[in-house]
């Protein structure tokens, strides 16, 4: 009885967690205590902001502008939803999250490890001259292939563990 009561008084609000969210991305997981994944979501959307600049600095055509804008919107309402749901929002917890929640830790996601490797790497190529954000931007259909990766290999993962 005593565990539960101490469980239920660490429980934070979804709704806090969003709205800290929205004001920088990225915080709503440091205020649920999930520090790795609230930094790498403030990487990535700094990553995707300064792309944005860069690109615009080299007079990029609209397209691509245009596409590293929605890059940015889609990640930014994602990460919102995301840290609601990573709150504990009723009916959206996972089997990972509750597991995560009841004994504190957090297990990094491969997918957003690959990403943050992905990133890393076009900036340094970048830094080096060997390839500039405007040719990367040309290649965002890439991001859908790895997302509907991650989707069928999450569905795989579930159905096998006993999830369907």
């Amino acid at each position: 009885m005593d565990n539960r009561e101490h469980r239920e008084q660490r429980a934070k609000s979804p709704i806090l967690a969003a709205i800290l969210s929205v004001c920088f991305p990225g915080s709503g997981f440091i205020y649920l205590g999930m520090i790795a994944r609230g930094v790498a979501y403030m990487v990535v959307f700094a990553a995707l902001v300064v792309a944005l600049v860069n690109v615009s600095e080299y007079n990029a055509r609209a397209m691509e502008v245009t596409v590293l804008g929605l890059m940015i919107a889609g990640f930014y309402i994602f990460q919102v939803i995301d840290s609601f749901n990573a709150a504990g929002a009723p009916g959206k917890t996972g089997k990972r999250a509750k597991a995560a929640a009841a004994d504190g830790t957090e297990t990094p996601s491969l997918f957003g490890s690959v990403l943050i490797l992905v990133l890393g790497i076009i900036f340094q190529l970048n830094n080096l001259n060997l390839l500039e954000f405007y040719q990367v931007v040309r290649l965002w259909p890439l991001v859908l292939i790895a997302l509907g990766i991650h989707i069928m290999l999450s569905h795989q993962s579930n159905r096998k563990g006993g999830g369907e």
